[in-house]
C-alpha cells in the first residue's frame, strides 16, 4: 500500500500521555442542533471559550476498533481497511470533544492513504458548512481565500460557533491533497425558522427547496425525544422537523456528490453524533442510493460492553486508550 500518512499518525503507536490533556468534556455536544435553533437567537453561534491551537494533536492516542454488533475487536489498521470498503463513512463527533476530531483526522487520513489501491476519489462532506456557502468552500480549497478570510466570509463563528482549531488539521490535510470539500447542510436561517414555527413557517418557494422528508421514522423520533427530554424548549414537532431537514439535506448533498460515480467515489462525512446514527444520515442516504454506508464514533477509556451500549445506532467504535490503559 502506498503510505502517505501525516507524521501526526505516528501517535497511534503510543501517545497516551497526550490523551490525558484532552479529557472528555462533561457536557459533550453533537447532534440535537434543533434545540439550539429553537432556544437561541443565534443558533449555535453563541460565544464559546477558545481552545488551544493544537487541541486535535493533543488528543492523539492509540485506539482499537470495535464492531457495535457482536463486539468484535479490530486493530486500528484493520478498522480503517474495513471502513475503506464503504462508499460513505459518517464520523460522528461530539463537537467539543478533541478525541472526536482526532478520530476524524485518523479516518480521513486512513481512507485517503488507501484511495490509490481502491481506485477511488475521496471527498470530505461537512455538516459545518451550508450548501449556499459551497462557492466560498471552493475558493478556500483553491487557496483563493486564506483561512482568515474564509472564516470571515462564511461567518463561521456565527453560523457554526465551534472553534476552527477543532477542524484545522483535517482541512489542512484535505487542502494539501486536493480532497474535494462538500458543503452539506441546510441554511441556518431556514432551520431556525422551522425549529420555531414548523414547516408552515416557510414560504411556498422555500418549501420547494427542501429535500424529500421522512418525518415518520419512529425509531429516529424516539431517539430525538429522549435526547431533548431534559431541555424542553419550544414545540417538539417543530424542533424535530428542523432536525430531519438537517439530516435529509445532508443525505441529499452526499448522494449528489457520489452521484452515478460509484464505486469511483468515496465520501467521509464529519457531523454530530446524532446525525451519524443509522436512522439519521445513513438511512436517508440508503433511501436515495445503493451506496454502502457505515458510521463510526470515538470513545475513550470504556470497556467493550460499555462502548457497545453507548454506541447504539453506530456500526463501529474507535476506542481510544486512556493514559492508564
Amino acid at each position: 500500500m502506498l503510505r502517505r500518512s501525516l507524521p501526526l499518525l505516528a501517535a497511534l503507536s503510543g501517545l497516551g500521555g497526550c490523551a490525558e490533556r484532552a479529557a472528555l468534556p462533561a457536557t459533550p455536544r453533537g447532534g440535537s442542533e434543533a434545540l439550539d435553533e429553537a432556544s437561541s437567537d443565534h443558533g449555535q453561534g453563541h460565544a464559546r471559550a477558545p481552545v488551544a491551537a493544537d487541541v486535535v494533536e493533543r488528543a492523539a492516542a492509540p485506539f482499537i476498533g470495535q464492531r457495535t454488533e457482536g463486539g468484535e475487536l479490530l486493530p486500528s489498521d484493520q478498522l480503517l481497511d474495513v471502513l475503506s470498503r464503504a462508499d460513505l463513512v459518517c464520523v460522528g463527533e461530539e463537537h467539543d470533544d478533541p478525541s472526536s476530531h482526532f478520530a476524524e483526522l485518523v479516518v480521513l487520513t486512513g481512507l485517503w492513504e488507501r484511495s490509490p489501491m481502491n481506485g477511488r476519489e475521496v471527498g470530505l462532506g461537512l455538516e459545518m458548512v451550508a450548501r449556499p456557502e459551497q462557492p466560498l468552500l471552493d475558493s478556500f480549497a483553491r487557496r483563493e481565500l486564506d483561512e482568515k478570510h474564509f472564516l470571515e466570509e462564511s461567518r463561521w463563528a456565527e453560523r457554526w460557533g465551534w472553534d476552527f482549531a477543532y477542524y484545522r488539521p483535517q482541512l489542512q490535510l484535505a487542502l494539501r491533497n486536493n480532497i474535494p470539500l462538500i458543503a452539506l447542510n441546510s441554511p441556518r436561517p431556514l432551520t431556525r425558522r422551522i425549529a420555531r414555527g414548523g414547516l408552515s413557517a416557510l414560504t411556498r418557494d422555500e418549501l420547494k427547496t427542501l429535500p424529500e422528508l421522512d418525518l415518520a421514522d419512529a425509531e429516529h423520533r424516539a431517539w430525538f425525544d429522549e435526547s431533548t427530554r431534559a431541555h424542553p424548549h419550544g414545540d417538539p414537532d417543530h424542533m424535530y422537523a428542523a432536525q430531519v431537514v438537517w439530516d435529509e439535506t445532508m443525505a441529499e448533498s452526499a448522494v449528489r456528490w457520489l452521484g452515478g460515480k460509484l464505486p469511483g467515489r468515496q465520501l467521509v462525512i464529519f457531523a454530530g453524533t446524532g446525525h451519524c446514527r443509522d436512522e439519521a444520515i445513513p438511512k436517508r442516504v440508503r433511501r436515495r442510493s445503493p451506496a454502502q454506508v457505515v458510521s463510526v464514533r470515538a470513545l475513550r477509556g470504556m470497556d467493550e460492553k460499555s462502548a457497545r451500549e453507548t454506541s447504539a445506532g453506530f456500526d463501529f467504535v474507535m476506542r481510544f486508550q486512556a493514559k492508564s490503559e
